[in-house]
């Protein structure tokens, strides 16, 4: 399946009517842009662990890239998750319940998906790949 599906069903979403509508687009766009950055990662040699660890190796991946635009995506990936997990398990949570909190999720995974994309395929590829190198070295040594 193509991770940029779930984009799609959380643009239909988020213009939808009900606070569960609102909360799973907020839900899907996370994830379309995890899927996207997990496939791009494994593309690229860096495959992300499956299960719940997952999802901060992606981050931390992102966020060491030593590409800035990158880097960005990485904190606001962080971020996009933790608005998820509000709509997801915070049900007591109103303010995710609005049509305007879904559609700014979505918009924001939509430009994070662009730059990946643009990122991690195009001429910055190599060095978006030497900066995941180059922090996964240094971890390893324990620095």
């Amino acid at each position: 399946m193509n991770p940029r599906e779930f984009q799609e069903l959380a643009k239909k979403l988020a213009n939808g009517e009900s606070p569960a509508e609102f909360r799973t687009a907020v839900s899907r766009a996370y994830y379309s842009v995890f899927n996207v950055g997990a496939e791009l990662m494994k593309e690229m040699g860096f495959p992300i662990s499956v299960g719940p660890s997952g999802h901060g190796e992606l981050v931390y991946k992102l966020s060491n890239s030593k590409h800035i635009d990158v880097e960005k995506v990485g904190s606001q990936l962080s971020d996009l998750r933790g608005r998820r997990i509000h709509a997801d398990y915070r049900l007591e949570r109103k303010d995710v319940e609005t049509r305007n909190n879904a559609q700014a999720a979505v918009q924001q995974a939509s430009k994070m998906i662009i730059v990946l994309d643009r990122c991690c395929t195009g001429a910055d590829r190599p060095k978006v790949i030497q900066g995941i190198k180059d922090y996964l070295e240094k971890i390893s040594r324990g620095k």
